[in-house]
């Protein structure tokens, strides 16, 4: 077991180990909460609401709330319509939302927490490989007309319990999808981190040791850096490394339905070519071995149609924009990410030159 305590204006702990679902009326004892409504979708709760329910319901009131599974989740109808449910069941300030599920489940359901009678207790219990970078931070929110995380707050949970165990129902699509967080982390605060990760060559080999270690290490890189700017005044902004394009590519491309982080490790590619051409480097950060080990690891890294306008005017929401121009996280070195500020017209010209070479590597995958 590993126990984390994030410090802010609201400090909560993050418990890391095997089986937590079984022992949870034990983590939340401490809260005397009366009554708990689990926010869960269609997906996961077939494989671990039973678990929670039969644990919880000896001592509190619980009621359950089912999501549609996807990013689709995410909007005002949904925020709305778990609002009216808390009405009807009465609750009050002294309940609590349990978010069992991935980023989107927690992203929701944590809206939903904070603004619910100006805010009622929350707890984060990620199920997916992804949801160890959405589930700390206290960043909570939804989308709007395709704009990711546009409406929301800055709302720490109570607790964090991060059961791994549940991890061994994840597709081989969406344990990928997190390891692209881990892989930015990687680059944020590199020790231990960045060379853990570079002796993975295939997931189904990680034992649950190891998965815990890596789980734990990439947490702790973004505990330390919310810890020094809780609400992204300034320096937590550099935990965006790869989402300018990432978040552009998941709005564009729909219809793919590309996973979160399949974007934003295409993404991070870019955010890595702008820091070589920044630097005025060549093959620094962006080479053919990263691309190598990504598609081993089973990435696709490239479009089949690069959707050049549509791509900018998307980025153009991103909110580190500043006057008009693109912000993107880049790199001087490992460890060292700062924001810089890109003109519409420059940032198109790079993006179409970042394409090119991808092209140059026939080896690529590419999504669909």
């Amino acid at each position: 077991m590993n126990k984390l305590t994030v410090h802010g204006t609201r400090p909560y702990q993050i418990i890391i180990d095997k089986g937590l679902r079984h022992s949870i009326e034990e983590w939340l004892k401490p809260f005397q909460f009366n009554q708990i409504a689990i926010v869960t979708d269609e997906q996961v709760a077939p494989l671990y609401l039973l678990d929670l329910k039969s644990q919880l319901s000896q001592s509190y009131d619980v009621f359950t709330y089912l999501i549609p599974e996807g990013e689709q989740s995410k909007n005002i109808d949904q925020f709305e319509s778990i609002i009216t449910f808390l009405c009807e069941n009465y609750f009050d300030r002294h309940s609590a939302i349990i978010a069992l599920g991935g980023g989107v489940t927690g992203d929701l359901a944590g809206f939903v927490a904070s603004s619910y009678m100006r805010g009622i207790g929350f707890v984060q219990m990620p199920t997916t490989l992804l949801a160890h970078d959405s589930s700390v931070g206290g960043k909570v929110a939804i989308n709007h007309h395709h704009i990711k995380n546009i409406i929301g707050h800055f709302y720490s949970p109570d607790l964090v319990l991060y059961d791994y165990e549940m991890l061994d129902t994840l597709s081989s699509l969406q344990f990928r999808s997190g390891f692209a967080e881990v892989v930015k982390h990687s680059y944020l605060k590199p020790d231990p981190l960045y060379k853990m990760i570079a002796e993975v060559d295939d997931f189904t080999q990680l034992t649950s040791h190891e998965v815990e270690n890596i789980l734990t290490q990439s947490i702790l890189v973004k505990k330390q850096i919310i810890e020094q700017d809780e609400y992204e005044q300034d320096m937590r902004q550099v935990l965006n490394l790869g989402h300018t394009l990432g978040h552009a590519i998941e709005s564009v491309y729909s219809e793919y339905k590309v996973t979160h982080g399949e974007a934003v490790m295409i993404g991070i590619l870019f955010d890595l070519y702008l820091s070589d051409h920044v630097h005025k480097r060549s093959d620094f950060f962006f080479h053919e071995e990263l691309l190598h080990w990504l598609t081993t690891l089973g990435y696709s890294l490239n479009l089949t149609e690069w959707k050049y306008d549509s791509l900018i005017q998307a980025m153009k929401h991103d909110k580190k924009n500043q006057t008009g121009n693109i912000t993107c996280i880049l790199l001087e070195n490992i460890g060292k990410p700062y924001a810089k500020t890109f003109s519409i017209s420059e940032l198109n010209k790079l993006l179409i030159n970042f394409v090119e070479q991808l092209n140059q590597n026939k080896h690529l995958k590419v999504l669909t």
